[in-house]
């Protein structure tokens, strides 16, 4: 049996990686909320995985046929999850007011009763749910 050194152990940071159908259209459609390309496997043509950040938040994304090669478990998944992803944001008014035409916006800018935040949600092109909010966390 093996001796527990969690105390030793240091959690640097949390990557997402997320399954979609098309890689390439994913960076078009990021790109049009301010996202830059990091960094994408191949580096032309049709891509299986890219990295996208604005300013410090990243996201990873990887194709289906990809990633369920990688990992079969994963074979009976879609795109889209059943997950939000929570993003802080400075300046939201100003953010949301940058969006452009045809964004999916399920929840509209607005302030919410439960905490105060100013916030709005949007759904992605592969279902995701990304979820703005100026609410500090604390950390």
């Amino acid at each position: 049996m093996s001796t527990n050194k969690s105390n030793d152990v240091v959690l640097k940071s949390i990557s997402n990686n997320l399954l979609v159908e098309d890689v390439n259209a994913t960076l078009s459609y990021y790109e049009t909320l301010g996202f830059t390309t990091k960094m994408k496997s191949p580096e032309s043509g049709v891509c299986h995985w890219a990295l996208v950040e604005k300013d410090g938040v990243r996201l990873m994304f990887q194709s289906a046929t990809s990633l369920k090669k990688e990992f079969p478990e994963l074979s009976k998944q879609s795109a889209g999850g059943a997950l939000t992803l929570w993003i802080q944001v400075q300046q939201i008014t100003d953010y949301y007011a940058s969006l452009p035409e045809g964004v999916n916006v399920i929840r509209p800018l607005g302030v919410t009763e439960y905490n105060g935040a100013t916030e709005f949600v949007i759904q992605d092109l592969n279902g995701f749910i990304l979820h703005f909010s100026d609410f500090d966390l604390g950390v």
